[in-house]
C-alpha cells in the first residue's frame, strides 16, 4: 500500500482527475437536513471491491453504511491520488485502508487526525513464487531476484531493504508476470493474489513463501471532525453488529 493503504479519494477532485464517482445514499436525506453528505475515498480490488460490483468488500461496506441517516458519496480513483487528498483533507474517509495509515507521516501529518475503524478482516504481506522455485524464509534471500510488487506497497518493502523492479496497480498483471517468467516473485497482499490466482486458473503454478512481511487489518479510515462524528459512531456500531452477528465470518468463509 502506499504507506499500506488501499484506497482512493472522493468529492470535487473527481471533476478536476477524471475519476469513477459512485453516488451512493444509505439512507433518504431530507433536503433540509443539516447534515452533509459524507465523501468516501476508494480503489478497486478485482472481483472483491469494484464500482457497482457485488464482490465481498462491497457487501461488507454496504453492510456497514445500512441504515445510515445522510449522503455518501463514493469516488474510485487509480492509487497514486490518494495521497494528495489525504494530505489536502479533499475526502471525509477512505474504504479500503489498512490500519496503521493512522501512524504514517510525522505528527503535523494529516493521517494522525484519522481513525480507523476495523478490522473487517485480516491480511498479509507476502511473497509469491513459480511452484518450482525454493522457498524464502528471510529478507536477505530477495536479493538479485527480479521482483515485481503492489504499487501500494513500494515504500514499505523499501523500507525493509527490498528493491523491487516493476511496481504496479494491477494484481493481475502482476500474477500473469510470474506465471510468464518475467520476475522471479510477486509481493503483494494474500487476500488480492491468493483469490485472482484462483481466479485465473494459476494457483497450481504458483506458492506462497514461508515468509510473511507483513500482517495488518483492513477497514475504514475517516477523518476525526465533527462532519463525520456520526458515520463514524454508525459505523463502529455497524461493525460490531456484523461481527457478533457472525455475518461478517461468513461473507469471507470463501476468501480465507
Amino acid at each position: 500500500m502506499l504507506f499500506n493503504n488501499r484506497t482512493l479519494l472522493a468529492g470535487l477532485v473527481a471533476i478536476a482527475t477524471g475519476g469513477l464517482s459512485l453516488n451512493q445514499t444509505s439512507a433518504r436525506q431530507d433536503a433540509g437536513s443539516a447534515q452533509s453528505t459524507i465523501d468516501v475515498a476508494s480503489m478497486s480490488i478485482p472481483f472483491a471491491y469494484e464500482q457497482n460490483g457485488t464482490g465481498v468488500y462491497n457487501q461488507i461496506y454496504d453492510k456497514l453504511i445500512e441504515g445510515f441517516d445522510g449522503g455518501i458519496n463514493v469516488t474510485f480513483f487509480p492509487s497514486n491520488r490518494l495521497t494528495r487528498a489525504l494530505q489536502l483533507r479533499q475526502t471525509d474517509c477512505v474504504y479500503i485502508a489498512t490500519e496503521n495509515i493512522v501512524t504514517q507521516g510525522d505528527n503535523a501529518s494529516a493521517y494522525r487526525d484519522l481513525e480507523f475503524i476495523g478490522p473487517v478482516n485480516t491480511v498479509s504481506v507476502v511473497v509469491y513464487l513459480p511452484r518450482s522455485a525454493p522457498d524464502i524464509t528471510s529478507v536477505e534471500q530477495l536479493d538479485g531476484k527480479k521482483i515485481a510488487s503492489d504499487v501500494n506497497l513500494v515504500d514499505f518493502i523499501n523500507s525493509l531493504g527490498i528493491k523491487d523492479d516493476f511496481h504496479l496497480q494491477s494484481q493481475i498483471q502482476m500474477i500473469e508476470m510470474l506465471v510468464a517468467g518475467r520476475v522471479d516473485a510477486l509481493i503483494g497482499f494474500d487476500f488480492d493474489l491468493d483469490f485472482l490466482s484462483k481466479k485465473q486458473g494459476v494457483r497450481d503454478q504458483l506458492k506462497k513463501a514461508t515468509i510473511r512481511l507483513d500482517t495488518v487489518g483492513d477497514g475504514i479510515a475517516c477523518f476525526k471532525d465533527e462532519k463525520t462524528t456520526q458515520f463514524r459512531e454508525h459505523l463502529r456500531q455497524r461493525l460490531k453488529d456484523i461481527s457478533d452477528s457472525g455475518w461478517l465470518d461468513d461473507a469471507l468463509k470463501d476468501y480465507r
